[in-house]
């Protein structure tokens, strides 16, 4: 009998330990993959941006 080692992650959004070999990887299931969709899409996150890094036009 042979165990096989795989390489294991942590879950975006539950911190479970996982294989790296699924395929809904960097989530551990499609749920936290659709928690972490929904939460963009309540702008729960958001990415924080500086108006003045951009060019106004005149």
């Amino acid at each position: 009998m042979t165990i096989l080692k795989f390489k294991k992650a942590k879950c975006l959004t539950c911190n479970k330990e996982f294989d790296i070999t699924l395929k809904t990887k960097p989530f551990c299931s499609k749920r936290c993959s659709y928690i972490d969709l929904n939460n963009w899409l309540v702008e729960k996150y958001s990415i924080k941006a500086n108006e003045n890094d951009y060019e106004k036009d005149i």
